[in-house]
């Protein structure tokens, strides 16, 4: 039996100046080892569920538990060890004028070698998401490219892999072929590392080709939930009519 990981119950979002609720009334289930594509057009309430997650804004009504726990009942550090969030914007995960070394010593804090084999550590650690970091140690992040900011903030995001990883359309300021090999690198590492995630998009070919089952939301409600065994039976043409 599949464990449950975070419940999400009676969840709703509104603003006092919006007269229909973000999101109205949300109830799922995500399992431990599960990747969740959260597949909705802009505006549809798909990152304003990743922010009360995250607990970056608090749901008006219901609650969401991680491990059968109120999240309101963690404390700040205890919470932020187990969900984390990985954003399009590098800037909310890196210190672009930093060094990629320096970033990796503040996601780190305390070292637990000298500082020579932690530098052997994060080469060794970084090749495995693109070869060239290892010699790259000393370089200014706001000097690498688009692609390779990301990679790093992946890296450097699951270097303690949290329970839950939160995907905010991580890849969408890339160009196609930068964010394609992202998303093939994103998979590989979810896996390797047995990290549970929700990953949020209007990309109808990732959540074709991404993920385990899909969460469909339009205008703040649930549209459809879709198990794996549906999932690898669906056409492009079948994902457009059911949400656009």
């Amino acid at each position: 039996m599949k464990k449950t990981l975070l419940k999400i119950k009676e969840a709703s979002f509104s603003v006092p100046s919006i007269e229909t609720p973000i999101l109205d009334k949300i109830n799922y289930e995500v399992f431990s080892g599960d990747f969740v594509i959260i597949l909705g057009s802009n505006g549809s309430g798909k990152s304003t569920l990743l922010k009360l997650i995250d607990k970056r804004i608090s749901s008006n009504n219901g609650k969401v538990l991680l491990e059968e726990k109120d999240i309101n009942n963690y404390s700040a550090n205890e919470y932020s060890q187990k969900v984390k969030t990985l954003t399009q914007n590098c800037n909310d995960s890196l210190f672009p004028s930093l060094t990629i070394f320096e970033n990796y010593a503040l996601v780190k804090r305390k070292f637990t070698m000298n500082q020579k084999n932690e530098r052997e550590f994060l080469a060794e650690y970084l090749h495995q998401f693109n070869p060239r970091f290892s010699t790259k140690l000393d370089q200014i992040v706001d000097e690498l490219s688009g692609g390779e900011k990301q990679t790093l903030a992946l890296a450097l995001t699951i270097l303690n892999p949290p329970l839950l990883l939160l995907l905010d359309e991580h890849t969408s300021a890339l160009d196609p072929k930068t964010a394609e090999l992202n998303m093939k690198l994103t998979k590989e590492m979810i896996i390797k590392n047995d990290i549970t995630c929700l990953l949020t998009t209007h990309n109808l070919n990732i959540a074709e080709h991404y993920g385990n089952r899909i969460l469909a939301i339009r205008y703040g409600e649930i549209l459809a939930r879709i198990e794996p065994e549906e999932k690898h039976s669906l056409s492009n043409k079948l994902m457009h009519q059911m949400f656009y």
